[in-house]
Parts: C-alpha cells; sequence; structure tokens
C-alpha cells in the first residue's frame, strides 16, 4: 500500500512540476510576443515612414511655380467624370487645372498641373492660396520635381534619386512611389521623355 501511496505522489508531483514549467514556458513565450509586437507596431514602421516623408516631401511648390516669370497659363474645371479616379477629399471644393506655358519659348505648353481648391470655382484666381496638388504631367524641361527631376535628365540619375523606394520598369515606363505620390516616368534613349506625378490615396470617391 504505501508503494501504491509514494508511487501516486511521485506522479503528482512530475505532473505538478511538468505544469509549472509549462507554465513558466508559456509565460516566457508571452512576455517574447509581447516585446515583438511592441518593437513591430512601434518602432519599425515609424522610423521608416518619417524617412520617407522626410526625403519626399511635395514635388513642386505652387506658390513658388506661380512666381515664374516665364510662366503664363490657361485654367479650367476638372469634368466631373474625370473626377471619379482622383481621390476623395476631407473637405468640401473642387478640382481645377492649369495648362502650363513658356510665353519666352515660342508659348510652348510644359505641362498640366492639376489641383484641390477649397474656393468657389466663381472666386478660384491663379494667386489663390487655398490649393494642393493633385497630377502634374511635364513634357519640357522647363520645370523640375523635387528641385532635381526634370524631363531629359538620365535614367541613372532618377533611379539614384529613387533609391531603395519601391519602383520597377514595364517597357518605356519606370513606376515608382515617393512619399505620397505615384510617379511614372517615360524613358527614352536612357533619359526622361515625360514625367506623370499623381497624389495618392487609398479612399476613393464614392
Amino acid at each position: 500500500g504505501n508503494l501504491r501511496m509514494n508511487k501516486n505522489i511521485l506522479l503528482i508531483a512530475l505532473i505538478l512540476t511538468l505544469l509549472s514549467c509549462k507554465k513558466r514556458i508559456e509565460n516566457g513565450q508571452t512576455v517574447i510576443k509581447k516585446k515583438t509586437e511592441i518593437a513591430d507596431a512601434n518602432s519599425i514602421p515609424e522610423i521608416e515612414s518619417k524617412k520617407l516623408n522626410k526625403e519626399f516631401p511635395e514635388p513642386l511648390n505652387l506658390k513658388n511655380i506661380k512666381n515664374l516669370e516665364f510662366l503664363t497659363t490657361t485654367s479650367g474645371v476638372v469634368a466631373h467624370s474625370q473626377v471619379e479616379s482622383l481621390y476623395k477629399q476631407d473637405e468640401e471644393g473642387f478640382y481645377g487645372f492649369y495648362y502650363l506655358i513658356n510665353k519666352e519659348k515660342k508659348h510652348r505648353k510644359i505641362g498640366l498641373l492639376t489641383v484641390y481648391t477649397t474656393d468657389k470655382p466663381e472666386n478660384w484666381k491663379f494667386n489663390s492660396e487655398n490649393e494642393s496638388l493633385s497630377i502634374i504631367e511635364l513634357q519640357t524641361d522647363d520645370l523640375k520635381v523635387w528641385d532635381s527631376i526634370a524631363v531629359g535628365i538620365s535614367q541613372s540619375k532618377l533611379l539614384n534619386f529613387i533609391g531603395t523606394n519601391f519602383h520597377y520598369k514595364k517597357g518605356s515606363i519606370l513606376y515608382s512611389e515617393l512619399g505620397e505620390y505615384k510617379s511614372s516616368f517615360t524613358i527614352s534613349k536612357d533619359t526622361i521623355s515625360k514625367i506623370l506625378i499623381v497624389k495618392s490615396c487609398n479612399r476613393k470617391r464614392r
């Protein structure tokens, strides 16, 4: 009888020991898991997004462009049918566009600038300060984006500028995501011949 009792005590002791070990392992794993989650959620993405935003501010300063002496424009309101493809804004307003023209070079067309403005259509003027950049299309070297990229520069200089940010090339077009902007650069004979930059947003118009 004593032997069976001893065996039972030993068995219970063994089970208790195993349970406490298991608990300790689980606790250890929980602690490790929690630490990993904290590191993932806070440190890494924040550092990366700060770095991206710091590297890629607005491609163009609208105020500076409007002060260029050689620039003249014609403007209009973007049609409703085209607005569907643009992202939804938080504030009430509308999309307007400017044809950009170099009056000093036989009025050559530089490109097209699309903006979002919170002005009322009847009050919207060239010197409006309530505008944000939506799309810029460039086909000449009259204007630069991000102060260094223009039509005519080499593909290698462009790739150097893009760095490790997401990009790929399909046919003659090099696509990239720079900060808040999706950009496509048409490459002809290893140089940029056309630039299209669109402000990206996941919230589509309803």
